[in-house]
């Protein structure tokens, strides 16, 4: 990894507004958050700005004061990138507020308007890393056979619906784990050997956690960010327990929609308020 300005590869990624990408923020107590949002672009210089749409949890915890938050730029390449960053304001009815106004993301869309636009200053960029294809059959496959290690317990939250844990079981589903680090900025990264053992439990390979250089702690809260074709998004959350090096599950405890029609419900116990 490296300690430097947004590098041109980066640059030209985060431009494209088709380019997955998935911002993690934290709440006053330390729960990680990760949802996707494709808006983030480069506004000059190491300067970040995004269009803040459906992001009611990622907003509430930035407008409380927790401003370290960080970037996973994830192309369809299966290269990424991570941005730590701090967020400065949101901004409305200034130059910056129109600069993402005019993006294709929200000029040509009647239904989205960004309800402001959100400044953050990156300081500090990872190199790039690469996934390839037979990598991602080998993590799903070791998955596979490593679900047999994880403890299975009931639980009256946190169980995946059907349709979640189906998602889940896909192997081309993007699958992204976002922790907090100890320099209180989230770690997000994406992690496809992870697949679900039960309704409450999903085992882990962590072989792009150790790769990238990172480590979660047993009993650490995550927030895993699940995004298929169809298209739908869901977000997971519970503790990480580690069973070796080179394994891992989460006990979940909470499941989320991020899609519409009610982006932020809990899905694991119906008809709670939005939190994402």
């Amino acid at each position: 990894m490296v300690d430097s300005g947004l590098k041109q590869d980066l640059i030209d990624a985060m431009k494209t507004f088709e380019t997955p990408k998935f911002m993690a923020t934290k709440d006053s107590s330390g729960e990680p958050n990760v949802v996707p949002v494709l808006s983030w672009t480069v506004y000059e210089g190491n300067t970040l700005v995004y269009g803040d749409f459906m992001t009611y949890k990622t907003r509430n915890n930035l407008n409380n004061g927790n401003t370290k938050f960080s970037i996973l730029v994830f192309t369809t390449d299966l290269d990424s990138w991570l941005i730590k960053a701090d967020f400065e304001s949101f901004h409305r009815n200034d130059e910056i507020y129109e600069f993402i106004a005019q993006t294709p993301l929200f000029r040509y869309n009647q239904y989205t308007n960004a309800r402001g636009a959100g400044v953050a200053e990156a300081i500090w960029a990872s190199e790039k890393f690469g996934i390839s294809k037979m990598n991602v059959l080998l993590a799903f496959l070791k998955a596979k056979l490593a679900s047999r290690k994880v403890p299975i317990q009931e639980s009256n939250e946190g169980n995946m619906p059907l349709n979640v844990f189906n998602r889940m079981s896909q192997m081309a589903a993007v699958k992204i784990i976002a922790y907090i680090s100890e320099d209180g900025y989230p770690i997000v990264y994406p992690e496809f050997g992870m697949l679900p053992v039960s309704s409450n439990r999903i085992v882990l390979k962590r072989g792009e956690e150790k790769r990238r250089g990172f480590s979660i702690k047993d009993g650490s809260r995550v927030a895993v960010s699940l995004v298929t074709l169809e298209p739908a998004a869901f977000q997971l959350k519970g503790n990480f327990r580690v069973l070796n090096d080179s394994t891992g599950y989460i006990e979940l405890d909470r499941v989320y929609t991020c899609s519409l029609p009610r982006p932020g419900a809990r899905v694991d116990i119906p008809m709670l308020t939005p939190e994402v």
